[in-house]
Protein backbone atom coordinates (compact mmCIF):
# COMPACT_ATOMS: atom_id res chain seq x y z
CA UNK A 1 0.00 0.00 0.00
CA UNK A 2 1.51 3.23 -0.96
CA UNK A 3 0.58 6.77 -2.46
CA UNK A 4 2.66 8.98 -5.03
CA UNK A 5 1.67 12.71 -3.88
CA UNK A 6 2.78 16.22 -5.48
CA UNK A 7 4.13 18.39 -3.05
CA UNK A 8 6.50 21.96 -3.45
CA UNK A 9 6.97 21.05 -7.35
CA UNK A 10 8.06 17.69 -6.87
CA UNK A 11 6.72 14.40 -6.34
CA UNK A 12 7.04 11.49 -3.73
CA UNK A 13 6.09 8.15 -3.04
CA UNK A 14 4.46 7.50 0.82
CA UNK A 15 4.13 4.55 2.61
CA UNK A 16 2.96 3.40 6.13
CA UNK A 17 5.64 4.99 8.71
CA UNK A 18 7.93 5.58 6.30
CA UNK A 19 10.55 8.92 6.76
CA UNK A 20 10.29 11.57 3.48
CA UNK A 21 13.05 14.66 3.09
CA UNK A 22 11.32 17.25 1.26
CA UNK A 23 11.93 20.99 0.82
CA UNK A 24 11.50 23.08 3.91
CA UNK A 25 7.85 22.98 5.03
CA UNK A 26 6.23 26.35 6.85
CA UNK A 27 5.53 23.90 9.93
CA UNK A 28 7.10 23.33 13.57
CA UNK A 29 8.59 19.68 14.66
CA UNK A 30 5.95 17.59 15.92
CA UNK A 31 2.87 19.50 13.84
CA UNK A 32 1.08 17.19 11.56
CA UNK A 33 0.36 18.20 8.00
CA UNK A 34 -1.97 17.13 4.98
CA UNK A 35 -1.30 16.38 1.81
CA UNK A 36 -4.16 15.76 -0.69
CA UNK A 37 -2.68 15.69 -4.55
CA UNK A 38 -2.40 12.48 -4.67
CA UNK A 39 -1.67 11.47 -8.51
CA UNK A 40 -1.59 7.58 -7.86
CA UNK A 41 -2.54 5.00 -5.49
CA UNK A 42 -1.86 1.00 -5.06
CA UNK A 43 -4.64 -0.75 -2.46
CA UNK A 44 -5.43 -4.41 -2.53
CA UNK A 45 -2.84 -4.83 -4.76
CA UNK A 46 -4.72 -2.68 -7.36
CA UNK A 47 -3.10 0.40 -9.00
CA UNK A 48 -5.65 3.55 -9.39
CA UNK A 49 -4.08 6.63 -11.48
CA UNK A 50 -5.49 10.16 -10.59
CA UNK A 51 -6.63 12.58 -13.92
CA UNK A 52 -4.63 14.02 -12.69
CA UNK A 53 -5.88 13.59 -8.68
CA UNK A 54 -7.79 10.99 -6.82
CA UNK A 55 -11.12 12.52 -5.26
CA UNK A 56 -10.63 13.15 -1.36
CA UNK A 57 -7.21 11.15 -0.97
CA UNK A 58 -5.12 12.45 0.96
CA UNK A 59 -1.61 11.78 2.82
CA UNK A 60 -1.03 12.85 6.82
CA UNK A 61 2.33 13.20 8.10
CA UNK A 62 3.89 14.54 11.07
CA UNK A 63 7.22 17.11 10.85
CA UNK A 64 10.22 15.58 12.32
CA UNK A 65 12.89 17.80 12.41
CA UNK A 66 14.02 20.73 9.73
CA UNK A 67 17.99 20.73 8.81
CA UNK A 68 20.04 21.91 6.26
CA UNK A 69 22.50 19.72 3.40
CA UNK A 70 25.54 19.14 2.64
CA UNK A 71 27.97 22.31 1.77
CA UNK A 72 28.23 22.30 -2.16
CA UNK A 73 30.87 24.86 -3.56
CA UNK A 74 29.52 26.90 -6.46
CA UNK A 75 32.60 28.77 -8.36
CA UNK A 76 31.60 31.12 -11.65
CA UNK A 77 34.58 32.73 -13.96
CA UNK A 78 35.11 34.31 -17.11
CA UNK A 79 37.74 33.55 -19.17
CA UNK A 80 40.53 36.14 -19.32
CA UNK A 81 38.32 39.01 -17.76
CA UNK A 82 39.62 38.80 -14.10
CA UNK A 83 36.22 37.55 -12.92
CA UNK A 84 35.99 34.97 -10.44
CA UNK A 85 33.38 34.27 -7.76
CA UNK A 86 33.41 31.39 -5.33
CA UNK A 87 30.55 30.91 -2.56
CA UNK A 88 29.18 27.75 -0.43
CA UNK A 89 25.44 26.69 -0.70
CA UNK A 90 23.15 24.59 1.68
CA UNK A 91 20.34 23.48 0.69
CA UNK A 92 17.35 23.27 3.74
CA UNK A 93 14.97 20.11 4.45
CA UNK A 94 12.15 18.66 6.04
CA UNK A 95 12.10 15.49 7.57
CA UNK A 96 8.40 14.66 7.66
CA UNK A 97 7.14 10.76 8.96
CA UNK A 98 3.71 9.31 6.96
CA UNK A 99 1.00 8.83 9.61
CA UNK A 100 -2.03 8.10 7.65
CA UNK A 101 -2.82 7.43 3.69
CA UNK A 102 -6.68 8.22 3.49
CA UNK A 103 -7.65 6.97 -0.22
CA UNK A 104 -10.62 8.89 -0.36
CA UNK A 105 -13.47 7.87 -2.84
CA UNK A 106 -10.88 6.07 -5.01
CA UNK A 107 -12.19 8.08 -8.16
CA UNK A 108 -10.21 10.13 -10.69
CA UNK A 109 -10.63 13.85 -10.88
CA UNK A 110 -10.37 15.50 -14.23
CA UNK A 111 -10.09 19.00 -14.19
CA UNK A 112 -12.29 20.95 -15.56
CA UNK A 113 -14.59 17.76 -16.77
CA UNK A 114 -18.01 19.17 -19.06
CA UNK A 115 -21.17 18.07 -17.89
CA UNK A 116 -22.62 14.96 -19.96
CA UNK A 117 -24.69 15.80 -22.81
CA UNK A 118 -27.61 13.60 -23.18
CA UNK A 119 -27.35 11.30 -25.67
CA UNK A 120 -29.40 11.97 -29.16
CA UNK A 121 -32.97 10.71 -29.40
CA UNK A 122 -32.99 7.65 -32.15
CA UNK A 123 -35.42 8.20 -34.76
CA UNK A 124 -38.57 6.45 -34.19
CA UNK A 125 -38.82 2.59 -35.51
CA UNK A 126 -41.45 1.47 -38.11
CA UNK A 127 -44.17 -0.49 -36.79
CA UNK A 128 -43.76 -4.04 -37.36
CA UNK A 129 -46.32 -6.01 -39.10
CA UNK A 130 -46.03 -9.55 -38.28
CA UNK A 131 -43.76 -9.92 -35.80
CA UNK A 132 -43.41 -8.02 -32.52
CA UNK A 133 -39.63 -6.38 -32.02
CA UNK A 134 -37.63 -8.18 -29.79
CA UNK A 135 -37.05 -5.98 -26.00
CA UNK A 136 -33.76 -3.85 -26.22
CA UNK A 137 -31.02 -5.15 -23.42
CA UNK A 138 -31.08 -2.37 -20.29
CA UNK A 139 -27.50 -0.16 -21.03
CA UNK A 140 -25.28 -0.86 -18.19
CA UNK A 141 -24.50 2.18 -16.09
CA UNK A 142 -20.93 3.61 -16.65
CA UNK A 143 -18.66 2.06 -14.50
CA UNK A 144 -14.90 4.37 -13.43
CA UNK A 145 -11.95 2.50 -15.44
CA UNK A 146 -9.14 1.37 -13.32
CA UNK A 147 -5.91 2.36 -15.21
CA UNK A 148 -3.28 -0.39 -14.60
CA UNK A 149 0.58 0.69 -14.59
CA UNK A 150 3.67 -0.41 -13.63
CA UNK A 151 4.65 0.32 -10.13
CA UNK A 152 6.59 4.24 -9.90
CA UNK A 153 9.58 4.11 -7.96
CA UNK A 154 10.83 6.25 -5.13
CA UNK A 155 11.66 10.19 -5.93
CA UNK A 156 14.86 10.42 -5.55
CA UNK A 157 15.73 14.73 -5.36
CA UNK A 158 18.66 15.89 -7.23
CA UNK A 159 20.83 18.80 -5.58
CA UNK A 160 21.37 21.72 -7.45
CA UNK A 161 23.74 22.11 -10.34
CA UNK A 162 27.33 23.57 -9.69
CA UNK A 163 29.01 25.31 -12.16
CA UNK A 164 32.88 23.58 -12.08
CA UNK A 165 36.33 25.24 -12.70
CA UNK A 166 37.76 22.74 -15.04
CA UNK A 167 40.29 22.61 -18.33
CA UNK A 168 38.66 21.89 -21.62
CA UNK A 169 41.04 18.60 -22.05
CA UNK A 170 39.75 17.28 -18.55
CA UNK A 171 36.16 17.81 -19.40
CA UNK A 172 36.22 16.13 -22.24
CA UNK A 173 38.42 13.19 -20.86
CA UNK A 174 35.41 13.32 -17.50
CA UNK A 175 32.95 12.63 -20.33
CA UNK A 176 33.86 10.31 -22.31
CA UNK A 177 34.44 8.17 -19.30
CA UNK A 178 31.20 9.05 -17.71
CA UNK A 179 32.61 10.52 -14.70
CA UNK A 180 30.60 12.84 -12.18
CA UNK A 181 32.58 16.07 -12.05
CA UNK A 182 31.48 16.37 -8.45
CA UNK A 183 33.14 13.66 -6.85
CA UNK A 184 37.06 14.72 -8.40
CA UNK A 185 39.27 16.85 -6.40
CA UNK A 186 40.89 19.30 -8.64
CA UNK A 187 44.55 20.23 -7.46
CA UNK A 188 44.85 23.31 -9.63
CA UNK A 189 45.04 26.57 -8.57
CA UNK A 190 42.02 27.16 -6.42
CA UNK A 191 40.95 24.09 -6.87
CA UNK A 192 40.71 23.92 -10.52
CA UNK A 193 40.54 20.40 -11.92
CA UNK A 194 43.14 19.06 -14.73
CA UNK A 195 43.59 16.07 -16.65
CA UNK A 196 45.80 14.68 -14.64
CA UNK A 197 42.92 14.93 -12.13
CA UNK A 198 41.02 13.14 -13.96
CA UNK A 199 43.25 10.42 -15.13
CA UNK A 200 43.87 10.01 -11.30
CA UNK A 201 40.01 9.55 -11.07
CA UNK A 202 39.43 6.45 -13.93
CA UNK A 203 42.23 4.60 -12.27
CA UNK A 204 40.70 4.79 -8.67
CA UNK A 205 37.34 4.12 -10.34
CA UNK A 206 38.82 0.87 -12.21
CA UNK A 207 41.19 -0.36 -9.49
CA UNK A 208 37.66 -0.14 -7.09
Amino acid sequence: MYAIFEAKGKQFRAEPNATLRMPTLDAEPGDRVTFDHVLLAERDDKIIVGQPSLDGAAVAAEVICHGRGDKIIVFKMKRRKGYRRKQGHRQGFTDVRVVDIDFGKGKSVAPGAEAAKPAPKKAAAKKATSKKAAPKPEAKADMPVEAVVEETPAVVETPPVADFDITDSARELAEEAGLDLATIEGTGKEGRILKSDVQKAIKNRDEA
